[in-house]
This record gives C-alpha cells, structure tokens and sequence, in this order.
C-alpha cells in the first residue's frame, strides 16, 4: 500500500548546527518543543515527553546525519527532520510525516501537517531569540464545545481575549498575562514573543491535538534563570484564562 507523505518547512535565520542540537538535544528539543531524548546513532531509542498533550512514547532512530538529517519511526507513522544550509549563516527546515496509505489515516496526515507547520514557526522564533537559555515549560489544555470546522472561529475568540486581534506579526502587544511582540497570528494559531513576565514564547492554538477533538492549547516556554520560578507563578493565571475561555 503506497504510504502517505506530509512535508512543512521553514527558514531560519540560523546555522545547521544551531538547529540540529535544538531538534536532537533534551535541553534543546525541550526549549520550544516537547522534550526528546535521543540515543544520538542510528538503531538508538528515543523517549518522546508530550506532556498534557498526547502520552509519552518511545521511538527508534532510523537516521542519524549530523547535521543534515535526523528521523525516526514511531509506528505507525514515521518523522524525518531535513536541514538544509542557505547563505548567511541560515538554513531551511523540512519536517516529513509519513504514514500508511488508506483513507483512515488521511485526518491524522492532514492534522500533522498543520501541527508540524506552528511548530516550526516555534522553533523559528526560539532559535533567532532564545537559543541555548535555560528554560521552563507552561503547557495547557482544554477541550472545547465546538466542532473541529469551528477552529478558526474559537481563534478569533482566542485573539480578542488576549488583545492581538487584527494585530500582525512585528506589532506590540499588551494583555493582563504578558507583554511583548507578536509572532506570528493565523486563523487558528497565535504566537507571542514576550518581555513580561519574562522573556518567553506563547503559542496558543485552537487545534485538535488528537485529531478529533477540537482544544485550545497553550505552549508556553520561559527563558531565563528565573524561568521555573516565573512560571510556576505564571500557570496558574494561563489556567484561569484558558477555564474561562472554554467554558463561557
């Protein structure tokens, strides 16, 4: 049966080396992403930490090239990082999903996509702004009471509650849980670069982890010496936020 391939990239305005221990490194993987550990040879375990989000998983390296190319096979389906070197010291980013042929698996495919391409706009970020601090994780989640096709409205709801709405990338943004810079803002994803309470990135999605069920999602990874302390304080807050967001 022909397999099926789901192909996101990015530019980064960074080396290979940069990227690559960002992608292959716990301390790396972990500071805009969920943590990986990865036995660095092919044949080598991973352990995939997903946090709220999805259970913990255990993988297989399938491809070990520093630092060009990293993959591995978590069956059913497989991933495949691509670095490739562009001028100036930057590179560009292709992650491929590849999973069985069939039709059961066209909404799983379809969702990896999409969640493949807000990550890389995460890693994007964390690499130009925050690459090699310590960091500290503030990850949320919680379903929502609409349909999957109704992601880009809860967006917009997501948006206006925290004050980006009609906003766009470059432009400052302030709200009663941080202050900074927008990242990025899409129809369903939103990504903020903050000063306050700490430097920090915030990527809020309306999206269905699952690929079923429809959430809203917050990633947050704080940076800093004081990074654990700060969102220790802070989660509470993004958990006030979020419980009224999904349930008004």
């Amino acid at each position: 049966m022909t397999e099926e391939h789901v192909t996101s990239a990015e530019a980064i305005a960074a080396g290979p080396e940069e990227v690559w221990a960002a992608i292959t490194t716990a301390s790396g993987s972990e500071a805009w992403s969920f943590r990986a550990d990865v036995e660095p040879n092919e044949g080598g375990a991973v352990r995939l930490h997903r946090g709220p989000f999805a259970p913990d998983a255990a993988a297989t390296v399938t491809a070990w090239e520093p630092p060009r190319r990293f993959a591995y096979e978590e069956p059913p389906s497989a991933t495949e990082y691509l670095v490739e070197a562009r001028d100036r010291g930057s590179c560009v980013v292709r992650v491929v999903s590849t999973f069985p042929g069939g039709t059961e698996w066209d909404d799983l495919a379809e969702e990896a996509g999409n969640g493949w391409r807000m990550s890389l706009l995460v890693l994007r970020a964390y690499v130009t702004h925050f690459a090699g601090l310590r960091s500290a994780r503030l990850d949320l989640t919680a379903p929502v009471d609409a349909p999957v096709s109704a992601r880009a409205e809860v967006g917009a709801v997501v948006a206006t509650s925290l004050g980006v709405g009609g906003l766009t990338a470059g432009e400052e943004f302030h709200n009663a849980l941080a202050d900074g810079t927008v990242e990025h803002l899409g129809p369903y994803f939103t990504l903020l670069r903050a000063t306050r309470p700490c430097p920090a990135l915030f990527a809020i999605s309306s999206f269905p982890m699952d690929a079923v069920t429809l959430s809203v999602n917050v990633t947050g990874r704080l940076y800093g010496a004081d990074a654990e302390a700060v969102a220790t304080r802070e989660r509470p807050r993004w958990q006030d936020w979020l419980t009224r967001l999904t349930t008004q």
